[in-house]
Order: structure tokens, then C-alpha cells, then sequence
């Protein structure tokens, strides 16, 4: 049987995997930090993205009735003006984003204080104010930059010709139909790690010690496979350090948070600290336990693989 084209891309990353996470860490360690920055929080962080989601998602039911309504970046805050959320409880929010109960109405209270919520109809919907909004075009291009890269990386490795300015003008066309999978991804991968370890901090900061490890064994064009058994790797992660101030100042996390939560991830070990530098390195051993599994890194290249999928489907490319 003829494996799926979704398969062939994940089969594809988890081939070229080192090369794959060398964009990819980088790409995700910007996202989560403008999060945390823009929304004083990871938390409040993914529930704008879960609001977000729902306002590209009612732009393409526009489509239902007017095939040719313009769903492009540039058509974006006129097609937003002209939504109407829907009704969506707290403990339907809470249950969707794995965030407790009375956290979800805690942190909608703050994003409303901080107009970036607010009431429409009575509903609650995604409604930042004039000021939000040019920040937020400037994030935008950027994301679809990185998106981009990504797509045309996958895209590369099939042999699918598109090149990359072809991918972010279609990204920038279809903005609303690329935006809401984008977004749905990243809400997936929010999920995954918020069952595996309730702090996405954690992981934020974890995406900084392991992106230095994978600038090292960049060139060594390993496999998903190869990162989890080949022992000589070992002296590589173990070299990669990082201290506490260049993580603080890269994730934009207070230092003294990040060493409270650096210590966490010493006593998860998950990480070690070097003696004589107090620099943090991965433990080896880590990689290949519960924490941070073959099992966990392959769900994450799937979860991906489905978008970069829908993508290159979308945008019609040639082998």
C-alpha cells in the first residue's frame, strides 16, 4: 500500500531530523517568548490563540456563502470586524486548553483588562484595540517568514518545486485558511506539553539549552532515530551550557523566574549545572526518558507534518 502523503512528510522530518529542529526550535522558542511578552504569560498567551482560532474560523465560513470573499492578511481586520463570536463557556474553554477552570477566568479577566479580549453580542471574542493591532501586523510577517521556511523545508525534501516567496504569498493570500490550521497546530502543541508537564515555561526555557545542543549536531544530518540511540551524542549536549541571564534575555522571562524554574528542571533531572560556571546543559539521559520521549518528539513532528500537509495540498505544488 502506498503510504500517505502525510506519512511521507512525517517519515521525511523524522529522517532529517536535526536538520528539521534546527528551524523549528528557533522558530518555536520566538513563538512561545512573544507569548509570554505580548501577553504577560504563556497562559494568556494560548487562550489568545484559542480566541484567535475562532475568528479565522468564522472569516472561512464567510466562504460558505461568497466563494470569492477576500480571506488574505491584507482584507484581515475588515473581514474581523464583520465577525460575531459564539457563545463558549468557561469550563468548555478550560477543558479545550487543559488550563484549570478558575485559571481560564482568572487570565480572561486579565487579556480583558488588557483589551485584548471583550464583549461582543455578550459573547467574548478576539478584539484588540488600534495600538495591538499594528504590533500584531508586524508579528504576523514575521511568523509567516518562519512559517514559510518551514513549508519550503518540508516541500525541499519531497522535491515539490515552490520556491519560498511562492509560499509566503500564498501564506499572505489565504491568510484566514492557512492561519486558522496554523493556529490550531500551535494550540495541539500547547496541549501536548501542558498534559505532559503543567508549566509551558518549562518548555520555553528547555527550547533554548536544546537549541544550542542542535547547532552542534546541525552538521551531522541525523536522523529522529539516530538522536535517541547514538550514545557518542552525548559529549555534544553535554557541552552545549547556557546560563541563566542568556536564557532570561532570549525568552524574555525575568532571570529570577528562570532560575527558580532552571532549579525545577534540575530537580526533574532534565537538566545539570556546570560547577565551576553555573552554565545548565541537557542530561543525556533525558532525551531518551519520559519526559522528553521518542514517543513525545514523534507526536510533535505529526501534529506538525498535518499542517505542513494541508499546506502544500492548498498550494497546489508540482513534483
Amino acid at each position: 500500500m502506498t503510504p500517505s502523503i502525510q506519512k511521507i512528510i512525517k517519515n521525511k522530518i523524522l529522517e532529517n531530523y536535526i536538520e528539521y529542529q534546527f528551524l523549528f526550535v528557533e522558530f518555536q522558542s520566538k513563538f512561545l517568548s512573544g507569548l509570554h511578552t505580548r501577553y504577560q504569560g504563556i497562559e494568556n498567551g494560548n487562550l489568545t490563540l484559542y480566541f484567535a482560532k475562532q475568528v479565522h474560523q468564522d472569516i472561512l465560513r464567510k466562504k460558505d456563502y461568497d466563494f470569492n470573499c477576500n480571506i488574505s492578511k491584507k482584507n484581515f481586520w475588515e473581514n474581523h470586524y464583520e465577525t460575531n463570536p459564539i457563545q463558549k463557556s468557561i469550563t468548555k474553554i478550560a477543558e479545550d486548553t487543559l488550563l484549570p477552570k478558575e485559571t481560564t477566568r482568572r487570565k480572561i479577566l486579565q487579556l480583558m483588562k488588557q483589551k485584548i479580549l471583550n464583549k461582543k453580542n455578550r459573547n467574548i471574542m478576539w478584539m484588540p484595540n488600534e495600538q495591538y493591532k499594528q504590533s500584531y501586523n508586524l508579528v504576523i510577517k514575521e511568523e509567516i517568514e518562519g512559517v514559510a521556511k518551514l513549508i519550503s523545508f518540508v516541500c525541499q525534501k519531497l522535491n515539490y518545486s515552490i520556491s519560498n516567496e511562492a509560499v509566503m504569498k500564498d501564506l499572505e493570500e489565504k491568510f484566514s485558511f492557512y492561519w486558522f490550521h496554523y493556529l490550531g497546530a500551535q494550540l495541539k502543541y500547547l496541549k501536548l506539553w501542558t498534559k505532559q508537564i503543567n508549566d509551558i515555561e518549562l518548555v520555553l526555557i528547555l527550547l533554548q539549552v536544546s537549541h544550542l545542543s542542535i547547532k552542534k549536531l546541525k552538521n551531522k544530518k541525523l536522523s529522529h532515530e539516530n538522536v535517541f540511540t547514538d550514545s557518542s551524542l552525548h559529549k555534544d549536549f553535554i557541552s552545549a551550557s547556557i546560563s541563566a541571564t542568556s536564557i532570561s534575555q532570549v525568552s524574555n522571562i525575568p532571570r529570577a523566574t528562570c532560575v527558580r524554574k532552571l532549579q525545577t528542571l534540575l530537580k526533574l533531572k532534565i537538566l545539570a549545572q556546570d560547577k565551576s560556571s553555573k552554565r545548565y546543559y541537557m542530561i543525556p539521559k533525558a532525551i531518551s526518558e519520559s519526559f522528553i520521549s521518542q514517543k513525545i518528539t514523534k507526536n510533535i513532528v505529526e501534529i506538525f507534518s498535518d499542517f505542513f500537509f494541508i499546506c502544500i495540498r492548498a498550494m497546489n505544488v508540482k513534483t
